[in-house]
């Protein structure tokens, strides 16, 4: 089989793509070359990912139901089917492909592929009697109202295999904030659960589905998109959604930044009671939650006059100054490459690996879930999730320093996700990025409010230098 490189990122950037039933075979055809330009070829355009006889599993971003546009939002439906039409191929008839992911605990999943026409895509492959499932891996569902308010927690039946709990211990990259551990904490969530799971260095647990951990083969398909507590949201941040539980992911931590907190942005005890009360509030009386959310905003304008306004409002950690995520996103992105099906981490990789991002329509400004839809036709692929990240932040026109998770993915401690340094990789870009449009345009991807302007962005670059 021919072999598609480990170090080695594509790009193909067609605005003329469209979502659709129509427009599949197009895809497929756009991701033919795409693979090409990294090492596949006409007959095998999967290399040596997928063999006969594997269980393949697609891992989409299915984030949420009440998103400004789907196809800034979601990995469409006929990305994926194009996508799970080259890996069948792939297959030959021996092994089966399974779509799954864990969405938030209050997305109903059924509305959301209805958004992104997976459901129409599952439908005609249960009509062809392929060997495809869709899996939602989420353990319960949180019912909340469109105007916000809390209605009951659901038991779902979850991973029909079960989940395994790793322990990443002391080679979790939380490790760091190993003095705050108290403080860490998920919107919406048990915090006291969340501290519990990363209570000391013998214990930094995260619970994975047993999907996920058998799978041969993983293929992260994210969107290409800006998130409002990672600045950016692709390869890296889709394994967020390798997590049966998201109460076991630190997303911040608790209070101000003067207490150890990076839950705010602002040092100004109207914070916390700004989060108290929205928090009682949300499981209690619409009426009284919807009239102190809109008389907190002037409450909070006159309390902190001196604030600048992007970072007054900043909640839940959605901010640039969120410095726990991006520690917990590579922690997920260490067990997909290193457990073994029994959740052991090992020292080399327990399944191959690959990255087809759907940037066809891409999100800027209000990431993940409220962002304004682009047209811009990117296409990336790639077997190293921080390259892929490295070079969607130069593409959206940012300078990957700025963004944590990519940056900080280079001096992991323990179980390497990538090789070489930032500078180097930055400074020889032609040594690894194979793209049908050179140099690399700047698609000045606009960021989220409490983002933009407080991350570097990339330089102009010119045929003759790859430097930011």
């Amino acid at each position: 089989m021919s072999p598609i490189g480990e170090g080695l990122v594509g790009v193909r950037i067609k605005p003329a793509l469209e979502y659709g039933p129509e427009f599949v075979a197009a895809l497929g055809q756009e991701l033919r070359q795409l693979l090409s330009q990294i090492g596949g070829t006409a007959t095998e355009p999967l290399g040596e990912v997928v063999r006969p006889g594997d269980t393949v599993v697609l891992k989409p971003n299915l984030v949420f139901h009440r998103i400004s546009d789907p196809r800034a939002a979601l990995t469409n439906g006929w990305f994926v089917k194009a996508v799970c039409d080259l890996v069948l191929e792939a297959l030959g008839g021996r092994g089966r492909v399974i779509i799954a992911d864990v969405p938030l605990q209050s997305a109903q999943f059924s509305k959301v592929t209805q958004l992104n026409g997976l459901d129409r895509v599952m439908a005609e492959y249960e009509r062809a009697g392929a060997p495809v499932e869709l899996r939602d891996l989420r353990q319960e569902y949180l019912e909340v109202r469109d105007d916000g308010m809390y209605r009951g927690l659901h038991k779902l039946a979850g991973d029909p295999l079960g989940y395994h709990v790793v322990n990443m211990g002391e080679a979790s990259e939380l490790e760091e904030l190993g003095s705050y551990r108290s403080l860490f904490a998920v919107g919406d969530y048990d915090k006291d659960s969340t501290t519990t799971y990363h209570m000391s260095s013998t214990r930094n647990e995260y619970l994975i589905p047993r999907t996920i951990l058998s799978a041969d083969v993983l293929i992260n398909l994210p969107k290409f998109k800006t998130h409002r507590k990672t600045g950016i949201t692709c390869a890296l941040k889709n394994l967020v959604g390798t997590c049966g539980h998201k109460s076991y992911l630190p997303h911040f931590r608790e209070g101000r930044p003067k207490d150890g907190g990076d839950e705010f942005a602002i040092d100004h005890p109207i914070k916390e009671l700004q989060r108290n009360t929205i928090e009682r509030l949300k499981t209690t009386n619409a009426l009284l939650y919807r009239a102190v959310r809109a008389v907190g905003r002037l409450v909070l304008r006159l309390a902190t006059p001196g604030a600048p306004p992007d970072l007054r409002k900043v909640m839940g950690g959605s901010w640039h100054g969120n410095d726990t995520l991006w520690r917990t996103i590579l922690d997920l992105n260490k067990i997909v490459r290193y457990a073994d099906r029994d959740g052991r981490l090992r020292v080399t990789s327990q399944r191959r690996y690959l990255c087809l991002v759907d940037g066809t329509y891409g999100g800027e400004n209000d990431g993940p879930m409220q962002p304004d839809v682009r047209h811009d036709g990117v296409l990336l692929a790639g077997r190293d999730p921080v390259l892929v990240d490295l070079v969607v932040c130069l593409l959206m026109g940012i300078d990957p320093k700025g963004i944590r998770q990519v940056s900080g993915a280079f001096d992991v401690r323990h179980y390497p996700l990538t090789s070489g340094t930032l500078s180097q990789r930055v400074q020889h870009l032609a040594e690894f990025v194979r793209s049908d449009t050179w140099p690399l345009p700047d698609l000045h991807y606009r960021l989220p409010e409490a983002w933009e302007g407080h991350v570097p962005r990339r330089r102009v670059q010119t045929e003759s230098s790859a430097s930011l």
